[in-house]
């Protein structure tokens, strides 16, 4: 299938790994690595060999979009994710039943339902999805999200928090009228690793809160 799945890793071989493992067959796997020293088997790795940590994610993120290639259908996972057994396919079937000209991307995790996040939007139920205007680093696009987002610019971020790299892209592409949609039910799951972020603040001591 025309599918390549995009992933940024800091400091999580092993979690990477079982990630990139579990998508062997399904398409070509491109891995932004942020300054790391490993590489991941099975995956185009990519690496800038300097650490741009939290307030340098929006430029990973564009390294990584950049050697994104051509392809029908992306899927933006985070390291310390693992897929459900049937994740391709099904978030491809939800994906195509949204009967929606300005659809733009879809969450694959279950997350945050019912509240508003960084749009202000107050979240409406579809019959296959959740209409929520916003998404995190975890989602199902197409070539349009990447021509419509076109580069990130310069985020500055607080000292705690996320990267501000989500709120940003969220922000943009409900300004400019696209809709963002989340799965009902999560498409993937979480791995231990996931509790112990990678992020870093400014001091480059970690903290503990998760959201990019």
């Amino acid at each position: 299938m025309d599918i390549c799945f995009l992933i940024t890793t800091y400091n999580r071989q092993e979690s990477c790994q079982r990630l990139v493992d579990s998508l062997y067959g399904h398409g070509i796997i491109v891995v932004a690595h942020d300054g790391n020293k490993y590489e991941i088997d099975g995956a185009l790795n990519i690496n800038p060999n300097i650490h741009l940590g939290k307030r340098g994610y929006w430029k990973l993120i564009n390294m990584l979009f950049r050697n994104r290639g051509h392809f029908k259908y992306y899927f933006m996972l985070p390291d310390d994710f693992l897929p459900t057994e049937n994740m391709v396919d099904d978030a491809i079937e939800i994906w195509n039943s949204i009967e929606d000209p300005r659809k733009i991307c879809l969450n694959l995790l279950t997350d945050r339902v019912g509240c508003s996040c960084w749009t202000n939007f107050h979240p409406s139920e579809q019959e296959t999805t959740y209409h929520t205007q916003w998404v995190d680093m975890c989602f199902l696009c197409e070539e349009r999200f990447f021509a419509e987002l076109g580069t990130i610019p310069r985020i500055h971020s607080r000292n705690t928090g996320s990267s501000g790299v989500g709120a940003y892209i969220s922000r943009h592409l409900h300004k400019k009228k696209f809709n963002m949609y989340q799965v009902k039910e999560s498409l993937v799951t979480i791995q231990p690793e996931h509790y112990i972020t990678q992020m870093q603040v400014y001091d480059n001591r970690p903290y503990r809160k998760h959201r990019r």
